[in-house]
């Protein structure tokens, strides 16, 4: 299987000589959306993080919902 590669105008510059097992293939956009947010995740520093509870503790902000740490109802 041959491949146009194209130059920065768009216009065919050369052809590639390709395995057809690789790229004879029909598109599968799935496939290629999982790759792309793979390869944006991976771009990411990964840097930034969510506080927990000792990094909360000196703010205004609740740490948790209200009903999520009630206290138990008597039966």
């Amino acid at each position: 299987m041959q491949l146009e590669l194209l130059n920065d105008q768009g216009q065919a510059a050369a052809k590639v000589d390709v395995p057809e097992t690789v790229f004879g293939r029909a598109y599968n956009e799935d496939l290629v959306h999982q790759i792309v947010v793979a390869y944006q995740a991976n771009a990411r520093q990964g840097t930034r993080a969510q506080k927990d509870r000792q990094q909360v503790k000196h703010s205004t902000k609740k740490p948790f919902k209200q009903r999520e740490r009630a206290a138990p109802v008597p039966v």
